[in-house]
């Protein structure tokens, strides 16, 4: 059966300009402080309690796109994307100042349950429409797509500081949404958008094994330890990084500068996943991620924030890293006949992610201090050294 003709540079543009809408939600990094101001009532662990489980909503987002696929096009599913996100930031608007713990729990409501969630289906809604189209470069084309991502959040970050003075903390959320609803409605525009490969021709050898079989694999255990560890860290990394940047003496949007180290690494990792292999890639990943959390910690305790941001670029560029080579490694491990469905149910990973993660605000509550966190950074990124150590060769 023929393949329908698009120009491939089309396909990867298509999903790199999507890719720039998802990363709204690391707004809140810059947001915290402001919130915490508006809200005195609120807590560091709060806030963090918010940003680590509405990784949760994007991993559900993520897997329940996997399953919607399976009913509706990729182009309805798009738009679904684009609602959410708008209605879940649209809400912070109605949030009452004179009702604290009303609103946390609201805020938890729009930012979690929809606007998180949106932004997973946006995920695999766009992963599962770009990436089969790149059978041989599966690396670099899920590193170009998890750069934009990383790109869009120092981006958005920036815009949301020079908004934050003209329309108030309740705000900047709108904005966003509606700038979300208004750019996915143009990329709808076009009637051959969000549309994958039509046969196994494009996609590949049409061979794979199912979730259930992935789920039993040894390799599929591995690689979801060494990436959960490694998620979780640099989760920890972009929660933290405005309000320790302001804490040491450092610039907010300086310290942002970890989103485009992401980016970077999402990009590079992804181009040497192709060429190097993934246990190579894996331990290369863990080391830089262990090396950071070495200079984060030395840096905290001797309050040095020049240490503080090369740790903190240098376990983006992990996290970036890890974040591009996840997808690709489950392409190529376990095929391309079920990597709708497989990409959904690997993001489990982003959940168990999203839980670890919450404990770091928890760290930080009890001690006061930042070393706490950046210990805990340290510690995982051991563990995905080991695994990825134990992983066999290819």
């Amino acid at each position: 059966m023929k393949t329908e003709t698009r120009s491939l540079g089309l396909v990867a543009a298509e999903g790199i300009i999507s890719n720039l809408l998802l990363g709204s939600l690391f707004v809140w990094s810059v947001l915290r402080n402001p919130f915490l101001e508006f809200f005195p009532d609120w807590t560091e662990g709060m806030l963090s309690f918010i940003f680590g489980i509405h990784n949760l909503f994007t991993c559900a987002g993520i897997i329940l796109s996997g399953q919607l696929l399976k009913r509706m096009s990729t182009r309805k599913l798009y738009g679904l994307f684009a609602l959410l996100v708008a209605f879940g930031m649209g809400g912070f608007a109605l949030l009452p100042v004179q009702y604290p713990r009303f609103s946390f729990a609201l805020a938890f409501i729009f930012f979690c349950v929809f606007a998180a969630t949106g932004i997973g289906i946006g995920i695999g809604t766009v992963q599962s429409s770009t990436i089969p189209w790149f059978p041989r470069r599966s690396g670099t084309i899920s590193g170009a797509l998890y750069m934009a991502l990383g790109t869009s959040s120092v981006l958005l970050a920036a815009a949301a500081e020079r908004l934050l003075p003209a329309v108030g903390v309740k705000y900047v959320f709108p904005v966003f949404g509606a700038v979300i609803l208004a750019v996915a409605a143009l990329v709808l525009c076009d009637p051959r958008s969000m549309t994958p490969p039509l046969t196994t021709e494009t996609a590949g050898s049409g061979e794979g094994q199912s979730p259930r079989e992935m789920l039993r694999s040894g390799t599929f255990r591995r690689l979801l330890i060494w990436n959960v560890a490694l998620r979780t860290a640099g989760l920890t990394l972009l929660d933290h990084n405005a309000s320790m940047a302001e804490f040491y003496g450092g610039a907010v949007l300086v310290s942002m500068l970890i989103a485009p180290a992401n980016g970077l690494g999402s990009i590079a990792v992804g181009a040497a996943f192709d060429r190097l292999g993934r246990r190579r890639i894996f331990i290369s990943a863990a080391f830089l991620m262990l090396i950071a959390g070495a200079l984060l910690c030395f840096g905290t305790v001797n309050g040095l924030f020049t240490l503080i941001f090369c740790g903190l670029l240098l376990g983006g560029f992990a996290y970036g890293g890890s974040s591009s080579t996840y997808a690709a490694s489950v392409k190529n491990c376990f095929g391309s006949k079920y990597y709708t469905q497989n990409f959904a149910v690997s993001n489990i990973a982003m959940g168990c992610a999203a839980l670890l993660e919450s404990v770091s605000g928890t760290l930080l509550d009890a001690s006061g201090t930042y070393t706490s966190v950046m210990l805990m950074v340290t510690a995982l990124a051991a563990i995905a050294l080991t695994c990825a150590l134990t992983e066999r060769a290819e």
